[in-house]
């Protein structure tokens, strides 16, 4: 029996050519996907992925046999590196699903002058770094994401000053338009809703950072985080 190719591809860790199978995917293999041994399994290490057989279930296990591997491929061949300024947690978690989905390579939150969050939870992390491993999985992209730790806008524009060759700011007045953009590595920061302030703005230009706008309407937030990353993904 071949493995279902609609069916999501399961972390695993690779032993050679075993797999286990752990954690919360043991129980929806055995519950909802109704699974048994001798079925066909698609796996996945952080980078590789696999065809297997199961060869075992077990309370808070699932061995797999390895038969062969399979490829793995990203969305896109750019470094799409987004800097998202703090907005309601519930887009903030649909930013980072979508984003992952759509291709990002690095996901940094940001608290500016206007976000109306300015702090995170440790629970509220590990949810969005759950979300990214769902994601990934879900589309079946070869790499993960990486997610940062929340920095206020000073520690933001220090770093990626450093670390992004290639900056820009979302903003409505900026003479380039997404579709401008032809670097290979490249880094965008999107505001709160209400924009970033007078005093941000002036901090980007004195970092390099270029403005560029999301089309002549105004998007909110988390439709113009999507937007960049899905442009600079194609």
């Amino acid at each position: 029996m071949e493995a279902n190719t609609a069916m999501p591809r399961f972390f695993a860790e690779i032993h050679g050519s075993r797999a286990i199978i752990r954690g919360k995917d043991v129980s929806h293999i055995r519950g909802p996907l109704r699974m048994d041994i001798g079925e066909r399994i698609l796996v996945r290490d952080h980078t590789k992925g696999y065809v297997g057989i199961i060869r075992s279930i077990e309370h808070d296990r699932i061995t797999v046999d390895i038969e062969r591997k399979t490829p793995l491929v990203d969305r896109t061949k750019r470094t799409i590196r987004l800097g998202i300024c703090m907005i309601a947690l519930k887009d903030m978690d649909t930013i980072v699903r979508f984003a992952t989905e759509l291709g990002v390579s690095e996901i940094i939150p940001v608290v500016s002058s206007r976000s109306n969050i300015v702090r995170i939870s440790s629970k509220r992390f590990e949810r969005w770094q759950a979300i990214i491993m769902e994601a990934v999985k879900q589309c079946e992209r070869k790499s993960i994401p990486v997610l940062y730790d929340v920095l206020v806008m000073d520690d933001f524009i220090r770093s990626s000053s450093i670390r992004w060759p290639y900056k820009y700011f979302g903003h409505k007045e900026g003479e380039l338009s997404l579709v401008d953009i032809k670097h290979d590595d490249v880094g965008i920061i999107i505001g709160p809703e209400g924009g970033f302030t007078a005093d941000e703005i002036d901090m980007f230009h004195d970092n390099a950072f270029i403005p560029v706008n999301m089309g002549k309407t105004t998007l909110r937030s988390i439709t113009s985080a999507i937007t960049a990353v899905a442009f600079l993904g194609i």
